[in-house]
């Protein structure tokens, strides 16, 4: 059993800091969504899917410059086609399925904590698979040079 875990538990032991620092962005996120959510379905009286488009397309904004600034640290110009279109693909991918899950929903329910908790659900589906995606293809950091070559 500790040779399936060794990758994950090395894994951690290499990006802990990081990992840290998404968890801790995703609270924020979390927190700015399900507030725009919940505003939106009680303030604004949008229905359940419209409320859930808004949401997410209004905190997709915070969430791109949290995870590219503070969780990958990456300095210099945004790049349309390399940081901010994919993330936007993840986001989408999120949406689809929060977006899709809140319908279903909505046909057993009105109760918005009810619809926060099927959005919140939906989301955590696709968070590990973006911190992967965000790590290993739109913010890997760059191999160290190496030393020896002259």
């Amino acid at each position: 059993m500790t040779s399936v875990l060794a990758p994950v538990r090395d894994f951690v032991a290499d990006n802990g800091a990081k990992i840290l620092r998404y968890c801790g962005a995703s609270v924020v996120n979390v927190l700015n969504g399900m507030g725009l959510l919940a505003f939106c379905l009680e303030v604004l009286e949008l229905s359940p899917v419209p409320a859930q488009i808004t949401a997410s397309m209004v905190s997709a904004i915070p969430a791109y410059l949290l995870s590219r600034r503070w969780v990958w640290k990456q300095t210099g110009r945004d790049s349309f086609r390399n940081e901010v279109f994919p993330f936007w693909v993840m986001s989408l991918i999120g949406l689809v399925f929060a977006t899709s899950a809140i319908a279903l929903a909505e046909r057993f329910t009105q109760a918005t904590v009810l619809l926060l908790g099927t959005s919140f659900c939906a989301y955590g589906v696709v968070w590990v698979a973006k911190f992967l995606v965000f790590d290993k293809i739109l913010w890997r950091q760059p191999t160290e040079p190496d030393a020896t070559v002259t």
